[in-house]
Parts: C-alpha cells; sequence; structure tokens
C-alpha cells in the first residue's frame, strides 16, 4: 500500500459509521435519538444511525402482520404479509425525524443509515417463540414471506434517501445452509434495486466468522447490493481475513465494509487503542486492496456496551480512520 496519497489517493478514502443500536438512553426516544446523534457527529462519523433507541433488532418489527408481542419476545401467530403502509413502520418514521433533527441542526449532508434485520435471521428468532402457518422452522415460505414484507420497507427508506444495512447474524451461526438462504436474499435484493436510491446506499452486515461457513461469502458477493460488511477484531472474526482478496471485490464490483474495532470492552480500560484499530484496517485493506474499502466500523451494534465505553470506542476509531486516510 502506497503511504503517500495525493489528489489520487483521496478517491480511496474510508468513511467512519457504525453497525447500527447503541445502549438504550432512559430518556423518550425522540430525545435519545438526538443525544445519539450528537455523539456520533462528535466523533466525526460520517455515515450515522438513529442509534435503534426504540427496540431491540427484532421487536423493531411487530408492525409486520403476522407477528406478535408475547411474553416470549416476538412470534409467529398469522400468515406474514407485507405492511399496507410502509410509511407508517417506526423504521421509517424514526428516520424521517433523525433526518429532519440532522436539517435543524444544520448537518443535512450527513449520511443517515437504517439498519433492517434480514428475513432469515428474523425469521427464525421469532419461529422459535411461536410458530403457526408455517409447517416447521424448515418451511421456506416463512422466509420468503418475511423478505416480501420487508422489501416495501427497504424501498421506502431508499426512495426517501436512507442508506438501507440488511442484518443477517443468523447466516455465520448457521441458520441455514447458503444454498436455501441466497436466493431468498437475492429476491429482497433485486426487488430493493428496483427503486429509486442512491449509490452505495445498500449493504449487508454479517458479524461472526464466515470461514465456519465455506462459501458464503463468495454468494454474498454475488447479490444485487453495494457493500458487504464483516467484523475483523475479535478472536474468531479475525478469520475472516482469511477469506477476503482484492480480486474477489473487484471481480464482483462490491465494497467492504470493515469491522475494525472491537466491541467486547465493558469499561473504557479495555477499549482497544486507535493504533491497534489503525493497523487492523491496513492489514484488511492489504488483503482486500484499498479501493475496495466502503467505511470503517465497529465488529458489531454498541446495543450491549456501557454508554461511556461506546463513546471511547467511536473515539478511537474516529482516530484511527483519520490516520488511514492521512497515510501517515
Amino acid at each position: 500500500m502506497d503511504g503517500s496519497r495525493g489528489e489520487v489517493g483521496l478517491l480511496m478514502e474510508i468513511r467512519k459509521t457504525v453497525i447500527g443500536s447503541f445502549p438504550k438512553l432512559p430518556r423518550q426516544v425522540g430525545e435519545a435519538i438526538k443525544e445519539v446523534i450528537k455523539i456520533q457527529l462528535s466523533k466525526g462519523l460520517e455515515i450515522i444511525s438513529d442509534g435503534e433507541q426504540r427496540a431491540d433488532m427484532i421487536a423493531y418489527f411487530e408492525q409486520i402482520p403476522g407477528l406478535v408481542r408475547s411474553n416470549r419476545g416476538l412470534t409467529i401467530r398469522s400468515r406474514i404479509s407485507p405492511p399496507q403502509d410502509p410509511s407508517e413502520i417506526v423504521k421509517v418514521t424514526d428516520f424521517l425525524f433523525a433526518r429532519d433533527y440532522l436539517r435543524n441542526i444544520g448537518r443535512e449532508g450527513v449520511i443517515l443509515k437504517t439498519a433492517l434485520t434480514g428475513p432469515i435471521t428474523l425469521g427464525v428468532t421469532c419461529a422459535t417463540s411461536g410458530l403457526q402457518k408455517y409447517s416447521s422452522l424448515n418451511d421456506l415460505n416463512l422466509y420468503y414471506d418475511l423478505s416480501r414484507a420487508l422489501e416495501p420497507i427497504v424501498v421506502e427508506l431508499l426512495r426517501l434517501g436512507s442508506f438501507v444495512q440488511i442484518d443477517e447474524p443468523g447466516l455465520s451461526a448457521g441458520y441455514m445452509a447458503p444454498s436455501k438462504a441466497i436466493p431468498i436474499l437475492r429476491e429482497l435484493f433485486e426487488h430493493a434495486n428496483g427503486s429509486e436510491r442512491c449509490p452505495g446506499s445498500l449493504s449487508i452486515h454479517i458479524c461472526g466468522n464466515l470461514e465456519r461457513v465455506p462459501g458464503l461469502l463468495q454468494e454474498l458477493l454475488g447479490l444485487d447490493l453495494d457493500v458487504i460488511s464483516l467484523a475483523f477484531s475479535g478472536r474468531i472474526e479475525k478469520g475472516n481475513l482469511n477469506l477476503i482478496s482484492e480480486s474477489l471485490f473487484k471481480d464482483s464490483g462490491k465494497k467492504l465494509g470493515v469491522g475494525c474495532a472491537s466491541v467486547t470492552a465493558l469499561q473504557q480500560d479495555q477499549v482497544e487503542d486507535a493504533d491497534q484499530i489503525y493497523h487492523r484496517i491496513r492489514n484488511v485493506a492489504d488483503k482486500a486492496g484499498e479501493r475496495n474499502l466502503a467505511y470503517a466500523h465497529p465488529d458489531c451494534g454498541l446495543r450491549g456496551v456501557p454508554l461511556e465505553v461506546s463513546e471511547l470506542i467511536l473515539h478511537r476509531l474516529s482516530e484511527a480512520v483519520t490516520r488511514y486516510n492521512s497515510g501517515l
């Protein structure tokens, strides 16, 4: 990698972002979203989220017809169908609230990203809490129905100018074989791509180690999306470095989101320093190619991390990315 970038090197700068969730703040949802946005802006992040302050990654979707909240979590009560009006889904209304807030504080140029739990992870998680109208956990109709229910939400968010990230941790966890999961995701992304959207705005995030599922990364690179975000920081996740190469991304035309900061720390003195994060980005860039990196982010969401620890993680990530982009 050439440490001297100059004018051409500016094209290779990577942006700073988050995966989506933040610790849930003890305040009204709107005020919590504002506070999370202020934190991200103060750390120099260029693609931010609303911090998922309303619910967890599963409970957010109880407005999808067929899903019902129970004492065991979100459960499947009837056949899944698309929402009649996706503009009323809270993922959309929270995006609009965050967008309006950015405009009010004069930061309308900042990119907002919305994370949506993918049909495989959402389907398996809800089905384990209760399953009706489908034959079993292995009934592919359940996952296709969820994909078709998510589709209008994705399309609406893209139309409004949001970046959209599909979260599928269940894939690296082995919830479903790639031969079955990829066609479901392919349908979702192909339909979403028929909508008006910004360049680079559609991504998928897979946490965990993809080495556990041979061939999964190659299958993901064949989907009609822009960016694949992977984790590289944890003891297990660092194995993803063995899977990537410059040719893989060049041939597919996809970009890589680099999970370069661990989210396992529970105290500030356990947070990795900026130098560690910087060298991790460099290692990934050496393998995947500088031009194939889209942005850097923590390995996963920050929901389970104390707020002060989350802020320090983002501060050090920001320092590391700034150093990387400067060519030092």
